[in-house]
């Protein structure tokens, strides 16, 4: 049975204490923290220099923008297209399906989950059938992005809104920064082999994501058939995930070293408000030629309680990826003649946009 590893306390990264801010400290944390995103691709962590207030602030205002009329949410609509990410997507707008098609066919996945109590025949499907993610999300990237400005929420419609999100981004940007050096730190690399200073953070992203109350039914068969995020990984370096509140929250990360051909998820919980989960991404995995893989994961549903609807989830996801000028083929630290180049040289910008291509 899969355990769950324990919550790092990040505080030596952290802290401004001389006691706790030791070097020896800092190696420690950073040699585990590495150790647990090799094992499992994922750490949950506490004390990571955001405070749970700003969290909180963050999901009040999460809640109320997501109240909004749709015509109030569609004044700040993301056009789609290759463009980054910027402002409001409609429910069930993206298609990471599309990631890993290999996935969401499988019949080892149909049977390994506990949240459903009907198994679907694959075979009936339609194969024109619509693999869509049934959520909403408001995407916001960094301040000083002015080739892809967020769009600014008028204030009448939610005054504060813009304020508060931006300094979250900033808060969280800050902390990401110093978990990727700490990262740098645990893997015996130079400081800034995998963020070199001067980036401006400009390929960043904080995601406000919103899965409504959907039928039960509708989450499966038939020729649109939605889940709520469908086994994916992400595109940049590290993602840092938030959840409204703690204990379950629908994340499931895909259980490692099971045998060849099994695929199993199981969900990650949050123990405190505050802490964050944090996940290694594509690019963190070509950078260090797969010496740390992505995190497979996808958002599952509740377990049935008798009703036919599934109730509503709140997250917020903080992508933190390089500009888009950055080469994201791997980096030379990392490979040998016993372990030669797996991944092709490529810019962060084409890859984003190859891929956004085919979520749109």
């Amino acid at each position: 049975m899969f355990r769950l590893p324990p919550t790092l306390d990040a505080s030596p990264i952290f802290s401004a204490k001389k006691l706790v801010n030791t070097n020896q400290a800092r190696r420690a944390f950073a040699a585990e923290l590495v150790s647990h995103l090799r094992q499992h691709g994922f750490a949950r962590l506490r004390n990571y220099g955001v405070a749970p207030q700003t969290i909180r602030v963050l999901f009040n205002y999460h809640y109320l923008f997501f109240n909004l009329s749709l015509p109030a949410k569609l004044s700040v609509r993301h056009p789609g297209g290759e463009a980054p990410e910027r402002g409001y997507s409609s429910w069930a707008y993206e298609k990471t399906a599309i990631v890993r098609p290999d996935l969401h066919d499988a019949p080892n996945l149909n049977a390994v989950s506990s949240f459903r109590s009907r198994q679907i025949d694959v075979s009936t499907r339609s194969p024109n059938a619509q693999l869509l993610d049934a959520h909403e999300k408001f995407a916001i990237g960094h301040p000083r992005d002015f080739s892809f400005p967020t769009p600014q929420l008028a204030e009448t419609l939610l005054p504060g809104f813009n304020g508060a999100t931006r300094g979250a981004y900033l808060k969280i940007m800050k902390a990401c920064n110093m978990l990727l050096a700490a990262i740098e730190l645990g893997l015996n690399v130079p400081l800034g082999t995998l963020n070199p200073p001067g980036t401006s953070g400009t390929g960043t992203e904080l995601n406000l994501n919103f899965h409504p109350e959907v039928a039960r039914d509708m989450t499966d068969g038939g020729d649109v058939s939605m889940r709520r995020i469908r086994p994916h990984s992400d595109l940049g370096v590290i993602s840092a995930v938030f959840q409204d509140g703690v204990s379950a929250s629908g994340l499931e990360l895909e259980v490692r070293g099971l045998s060849e051909g099994r695929c199993e998820f199981a969900p990650v919980f949050v123990e405190r408000e505050g802490d964050v989960v944090l996940l290694v991404s594509d690019t963190l995995e070509r950078w260090t030629n797969g010496h740390l893989r992505a995190a497979l994961h996808r958002v599952g549903l509740p377990p049935e309680t008798g009703t036919s609807r599934i109730p509503e989830r709140r997250s917020a996801i903080m992508f933190f990826r390089p500009p888009p000028t950055a080469d994201i083929g791997p980096k030379l630290q990392f490979v040998s003649s016993d372990n030669p180049a797996r991944y092709e040289h490529i810019t962060a910008g084409d890859y984003l946009r190859l891929n956004k291509k085919k979520h749109y």
